[in-house]
């Protein structure tokens, strides 16, 4: 199985239990009709309805592995495709309205008091 999506196991088993249990219960109905025209035993008909219930239940199992696998296909082919993260965009340079900038860096000074609300401190002119 080299080589194969995983995808395809799922519908391949799906395919393989829905085969399996039809020609089950196919013959298993070809068997019930023979049983009854030639007087059948009890243990005849009790297998008879165990292969019919085998073949039922064989069909069932198939179709929902067909209906899982179909809900998985999304996340399997997810998980097989390379990763590419994102190319980064670089941030457009926008001016900062004035009210935003603290008062020592548009004064130009990195005096510590320029945010103190001294009047002396505010008095330097902008450069």
């Amino acid at each position: 199985m080299w080589g194969e999506p995983k995808q395809a196991t799922s519908a391949t088993t799906s395919l393989i239990y829905i085969t399996l249990g039809a020609l089950c219960d196919v013959w298993t109905i070809v068997y019930y009709y023979y049983l009854t025209g030639h007087n059948g035993s009890d243990t005849a008909y009790l297998f008879t309805y165990g292969f019919f219930a085998t073949g039922t239940v064989l069909m069932l199992i198939g179709f929902l592995v067909g209906r899982i696998g179909r809900s998985a296909r999304a996340a399997e082919v997810a998980a097989e495709q390379l990763v590419v993260p994102p190319a980064a965009v670089p941030v457009a340079a926008t001016p900062v309205p004035r009210e935003y900038v603290p008062e020592h860096e548009v004064a130009g000074t990195a005096s510590p008091y320029a945010m103190s609300g001294h009047a002396a401190d505010r008095a330097v002119p902008n450069a």
